[in-house]
């Protein structure tokens, strides 16, 4: 995870992510699909940076909880959005005592889960949190179909006095993507390096849609999504 990094993730994320794009797709999705939505809950949370902007609109109307495995991510979450709930917790074993209109996991970080238990723990723990009429939505990360062989690339981002480079490099090692990033770190009190591993399993279409099923959910699989890798929207069955 990012163990050497949480306090650079909105830095190099912010300059990546369309963020506030995002939320405009997420809001006007879990509309069309709940009008009344009133309560959110944002599994694998991270910075708290989507919760962030739908919690400081008015205009959207939705209170927004977290849930990260990383308390240093919950703890920059919990100073967005001071309002808000955000817990240090397993996406695939988190019981918050409450259910919410819709609950969601973006940016691909349900292929933390890594393998196919785990992966349908976390889609029936969801399950378990969203309201009878509520709905659950998963931006999924690559299937074994899209990975292909995996790639290098970098990116650099500053600001105030600091400057980052990371050098991602992926590859496939049976059902996961080993993701390896390097970064170089550089601020007023010299440079410094760190590398950090994560592995994201590659989770077939039929083996998300039967974590689904399992948790008595009704999914709809949408191949491309709002980024292109997807979007899974599901109700309770019933």
């Amino acid at each position: 995870m990012y163990t050497e990094t949480a306090a650079l993730y909105d830095l190099i994320y912010g300059k990546i992510k369309d963020y506030p794009g995002e939320v405009r797709l997420l809001v006007a999705m879990i509309r069309g699909a709940h009008p009344a939505c009133r309560t959110l809950l944002d599994v694998a949370c991270g910075t708290g940076e989507h919760a962030r902007l739908i919690a400081a609109d008015p205009g959207i109307g939705i209170e927004v909880d977290g849930v990260d495995l990383d308390p240093a991510f919950v703890a920059i979450a919990r100073t967005k959005c001071p309002a808000s709930r955000f817990v240090a917790a397993d996406m695939t074993s988190f019981a918050l005592g409450r259910r919410y209109d819709a609950v969601v996991n973006l940016f691909s970080s349900i292929g933390y889960a890594a393998t196919v238990p785990r992966l349908h723990a976390a889609i029936a723990c969801m399950a378990a949190h969203v309201a009878p009429d509520g709905i659950v939505v998963v931006e999924p990360f690559l299937t074994p179909e899209t990975f292909g062989e995996g790639r290098t690339g970098s990116m650099t981002a500053s600001a105030d006095g600091l400057h980052v480079t990371r050098i991602n490099r992926s590859e496939r090692v049976g059902e996961l993507c080993r993701l390896t990033f390097e970064y170089t770190i550089e601020d007023a009190t010299g440079t410094r390096h760190a590398t950090e591993l994560h592995e994201l399993g590659l989770f077939t279409v039929a083996d998300t849609l039967a974590g689904f099923a399992a948790a008595g959910l009704v999914a709809d699989h949408d191949p491309k999504g709002p980024t292109g890798r997807g979007i899974y929207v599901a109700r309770p069955a019933g």
